[in-house]
């Protein structure tokens, strides 16, 4: 054979090899399982890339929120994938209306500086379907090539660095039912931080600052309705140049208000932990427990105005004994900043008790 027709079969025998390869490693298409049904790895749903699961695909948009669940400091990255010629509408209530086959992906994961190398622990899915949502987490293999499906949980021993400071932990992927009962708006699941006042802000996407709102819809992602008022936006609850209250409240919202609301589990208590709530009594003040048990902590009221130390609130939210704690699911550690900003807010509120 010459030497020229040699090198024509090396190449040939190259582009079919590569060919081969791409054709395993890349999927074109973001697919969904059937009704009732997950995959039963990640990669099975095409919306990372294989040759580099962090990398999501082109049809993932992502998006931030201005304020974040408290997650044993765990970085989040967050995409919504609808299908193409669909939007989500905006309802009365700042949240959303979605159609049949969206998706809301979210990562959890720690960086290099927090565990000496980047890794994703786990990766949950909310998908609708004709009439409800669905949940699942999927736990990433060591070598982070793919997640597998994960209806009874996991757990995973961490150590993190915190303010140069180090906490081993044991971090909690949620089982199946524990998913709903975070996402549960009156017995149905429900997303949570993809909601208007808490996607108003602005964001850097191709190299340009945009207002994150105006951005999902010029991707046709959202819509509403001009005769619908845009929800008031809550503040960053970081953000030290907005009020105590404001602040507070913004982040109770978030960590607390998806259950403790009118629509959700913890409606039986009377404490309603949303960042438009204006009743004193269902924010807490002299208010008693209506079933604390020893999560009191011999406390009398869910908000002891002037004392965070005296109320129940801020006693559950520093516990981590899980007959204690508040939230019940989804941290192991206190949030040590969380729990300042709510201590500076309690110790700040000046209310009498006795002369209401």
């Amino acid at each position: 054979m010459s030497v020229s027709k040699i090198t024509l079969v090396i190449f040939v025998f190259i582009c079919l090899m590569f060919s081969c390869i791409s054709s395993k490693e890349v999927q074109t298409e973001i697919t969904l399982p059937k009704e009732g049904l997950f995959f039963d790895h990640i990669s099975d749903y095409g919306i990372f890339s294989a040759l580099n699961r962090k990398t999501p695909h082109h049809d993932l948009i992502k998006y931030e929120v201005v304020n974040e669940l408290f997650s044993d400091y765990a970085l989040k990255n967050r995409y919504v994938y609808l299908p193409k010629g669909s939007s989500a509408e905006l309802k009365e209530d700042g949240f959303f209306n979605w159609p049949k086959g969206a998706m809301l992906v979210k990562n959890f994961g720690y960086s290099a500086k927090q565990i000496g190398s980047e890794k994703i622990i786990e990766t949950r899915l909310l998908i609708k379907e004709d009439e409800s949502w669905k949940a699942i987490s999927y736990v990433w293999n060591d070598n982070q090539s793919d997640a597998k499906i994960s209806k009874v949980g996991d757990v995973q021993h961490v150590t993190i660095k915190h303010e140069n400071k180090t906490k081993d932990f044991e971090y909690v992927v949620p089982n199946k039912n524990q998913c709903k009962s975070c996402h549960n708006y009156n017995e149905a699941i429900d997303p949570i931080g993809f909601k208007m006042a808490n996607l108003d802000k602005d964001v850097t996407r191709d190299g340009q600052t945009i207002n994150q709102i105006d951005y999902l819809q010029s991707k046709n992602l959202i819509s509403f309705d001009a005769s619908i008022d845009r929800p008031e936006t809550m503040v960053n609850y970081k953000d030290e140049s907005a009020s105590l209250k404001e602040r507070a409240l913004a982040y109770l919202d978030i960590n607390c208000g998806h259950c403790h609301r009118p629509e959700g589990p913890g409606n039986t208590s009377g404490l309603f932990l949303q960042y438009n709530e204006t009743r004193t009594n269902h924010l807490g003040y002299c208010k008693g427990p209506v079933a604390a048990g020893k999560g009191s902590g011999g406390r009398s009221f869910d908000i002891t105005p002037g004392s965070a130390e005296a109320s129940i609130l801020y006693y559950r939210m520093s516990s981590t004994d899980p007959g204690e704690m508040m939230p019940e699911i989804g941290r192991s550690l206190a949030h040590i900043e969380g729990l300042q900003l709510i201590k500076e807010w309690i110790d700040s509120i000046e209310y009498d008790c006795e002369n209401q």
